[in-house]
């Protein structure tokens, strides 16, 4: 049996709150009501009694306590809706307006044995009746057949004469009853509705407050079978924690479905220019093998050519993990570092500091992962010694524009035609054959520094440089901007 999901769940949670706060309501609701009408009818029995017993303390005066009481209870109406009244002498007389119903004979005393016919069938309501007959004073509940339950309320009285009487005063409380089983139904029905209602809206509810983890499973399902190109439906989400629940879940994704095309392009990559120097090793590897006794230079000429093939995928395979580790670790370890150190540094580490000349430099520090920028800087260096002019130099310099730093190398090479300056920073791009890997460059120092740059918040442009070549500029940031 399959288990009831988190929309159900819910929902039924919220009937289960809704039906016990209307249980609640109709316990208190109830027990006011019963209190309001056993209230109201026990001021109607004080109202009742105080008439009675002005009536007979007034007829007592002109007559016998007896007549007195049978005049009292006399003037009383009879009917489905009036009070039972029984004036009690010390005697023992009693004087009712309902003498059948108290089973009390002609002159307000029992029926005697035998003059009752149907006495065993009575015998119920004799006891009943005498012990209503018999209720103390104050307000009690009676069982009164056939009247069932009714309240009673009994007080002490006497005639002008002093005679002690104890005048009971009755009502059923079938009209009571009756108008509680009525609230009980109309409750139960309205509560059935509310229920219904209930379930409804809060499936309704539900639905909606569970619509992003049914579309956050769909779309796991989706990514987990390799589209990495869905996502969340943000204007379906609202605008409570489920937006951003979503949100987060997207760039979640974002990051993953990034992370999978960095992989791939590293593949890709790897495999586009390893196949050039692996087909050259296994080209001359193969030469050499079909000679039985190779001659010496022969060897050396292979060792050299594969040793350039090697160097070569050195290059390439560093270059691309310095690609890799840009694009994922972003500023790394960010600290503080001055400019004019990373621009002596990145000097130091070219392959001919003697052509670079170093311009003006701001003095000025940045926040940034140094060995990043550096090599960021190195790679430009190298890139304008490797393509400047026969002879020519290289000049390097740094100034700040507001809350940025530019880092700028110029040479005095043919430069970059305007229709190629943002493809030149694509991965593996190259002009000509003077810019081919044969001349040592992998083909990615521009994808380097581009990476490292954007890393950082910021970014890499080429343009004209004074010197009548191209000019490179690194734009950063001088306070730390990660990437969120």
């Amino acid at each position: 049996m399959p288990r009831p999901g988190i929309r159900g769940k819910l929902a039924a949670a919220i009937v289960l709150v809704v039906a016990v706060a209307l249980g609640v309501a109709f316990l208190a609701v109830y027990e006011g009501t019963r209190s309001e009408l056993r209230r109201g009818t026990e001021n109607d029995l004080t109202v009742k009694w105080e008439e009675v017993s002005a009536r007979f303390l007034t007829l007592s005066d002109e007559r016998a306590p007896r007549a007195a009481a049978r005049a009292a209870v006399a003037e009383q109406p009879i009917s489905a809706e009036s009070f039972v009244i029984s004036i009690t002498l010390a005697d023992g007389f009693v004087a009712t307006n309902e003498p059948g119903l108290l089973d009390l004979g002609p002159e307000g005393g029992r029926w005697e044995e035998g003059e009752d016919e149907d006495r065993s069938e009575r015998e119920d309501e004799r006891r009943e009746s005498r012990k209503y007959l018999m209720a103390g004073e104050g307000v009690s509940e009676q069982d009164l057949k056939p009247l069932g339950d009714v309240i009673v309320l009994a007080r002490a009285t006497g005639t002008g004469e002093g005679v002690p009487a104890v005048i009971r005063v009755a009502k059923s409380l079938e009209p009571v009853e009756e108008a509680l089983d009525e609230l009980k139904g109309t409750f139960f029905l309205v509560g059935i509705l509310a229920l219904l209602a209930t379930a409804l809206l809060a499936w309704l509810l539900a639905s909606r407050m569970t619509r992003p983890l049914r579309q956050l499973s769909d779309v796991a399902g989706e990514v987990g079978g390799g589209d990495l190109s869905a996502r969340m439906d943000l204007d379906s989400a609202g605008r409570d924690e489920a937006l951003r629940l979503s949100e987060s879940f997207n760039t979640m994704l974002d990051r993953l479905e990034d992370a999978f095309a960095r992989q791939r392009r590293f593949v890709a990559d790897a495999s586009h220019d390893l196949r050039t120097p692996l087909t050259i090793i296994r080209g001359q590897l193969e030469v050499l093998a079909r000679d039985p006794d190779p001659d010496p230079a022969e060897v050396a000429r292979v060792t050299a050519i594969v040793n350039e093939a090697t160097g070569r995928m050195e290059r390439l395979v560093a270059d691309l993990l310095a690609l890799a580790r840009a694009e994922e670790n972003g500023q790394g370890n960010s600290r503080p570092v001055a400019v004019r150190e990373l621009v002596d540094e990145a000097i130091s580490a070219s392959a001919d500091p003697d052509r670079i000349e170093v311009g003006e430099v701001d003095p000025v520090e940045i926040e940034a992962d140094r060995e990043g920028v550096e090599r960021a800087l190195s790679n430009l260096i190298d890139n304008a010694l490797l393509h400047g002019g026969p002879g020519g130099h290289v000049v390097v310099s740094a100034g700040t524009q507001g809350e940025t730093v530019d880092l700028i190398v110029d040479d005095d090479g043919p430069g970059v035609p305007v229709a190629e300056r943002k493809r030149i920073f694509d991965r593996f791009a190259r002009l000509d054959e003077s810019r081919t890997g044969a001349s040592g460059g992998s083909g990615i120092g521009l994808a380097i520094v581009q990476a490292v740059a954007e890393a950082h918040g910021g970014s890499v442009a080429c343009l004209d440089s004074p010197a009548g070549g191209a000019r490179f500029v690194i734009t950063l940031p001088i306070r730390a901007d990660r990437r969120s």
